[in-house]
């Protein structure tokens, strides 16, 4: 992992939460290497890690961690949400219209989804790709019936 991974995260955090009214309540730490991945979804191989919040019930900040060359299942989610890429090299567009198509988003690009909008996402490096995932809102990911 980069030497620059947990200066890079926090910095991008502290950045993108800033401009909302975010008031802590107590000071928080999180070393990256305690944070607390888990399994979304049994047969893929990508892992979430909670920041801050729940992103299932509200605002929430989430590290996204997945294998060199792996392509999520087209999808959408219940609510808007920013991307922040930390690691890697990644990839995000609408099938539908082919917004995002051919774009290389490397470390410290920065995209925006719009609710219920089907779209995909892969990482474009061979190494591990490492997303911030935030959201405002609660959201669910929903999968395109094959």
């Amino acid at each position: 992992m980069s030497v620059l991974f947990p200066k890079l995260v926090a910095a991008v955090a502290a950045v993108v939460i800033l401009p909302s009214q975010t008031y802590a309540l107590e000071n928080t730490y999180l070393p990256v290497e305690k944070v607390p991945y888990y399994e979304e979804m049994p047969d893929q191989p990508h892992r979430l890690g909670p920041l801050w919040g729940k992103r299932d019930v509200g605002p929430a900040g989430t590290l996204l961690k997945v294998p060199g060359g792996w392509q999520a299942p087209i999808h959408a989610h219940t609510a808007d949400y920013q991307g922040v890429v930390i690691e890697g090299t990644w990839s995000h567009w609408v099938p539908e219209t082919g917004e995002g198509r051919g774009i290389e988003l490397r470390p410290g690009s920065y995209w925006t989804q719009k609710a219920d909008q089907m779209h995909a996402d892969a990482c474009m490096s061979e190494t591990q790709c490492v997303i911030l995932l935030i959201n405002t809102e609660p959201y669910s990911t929903l999968f395109k019936s094959r």
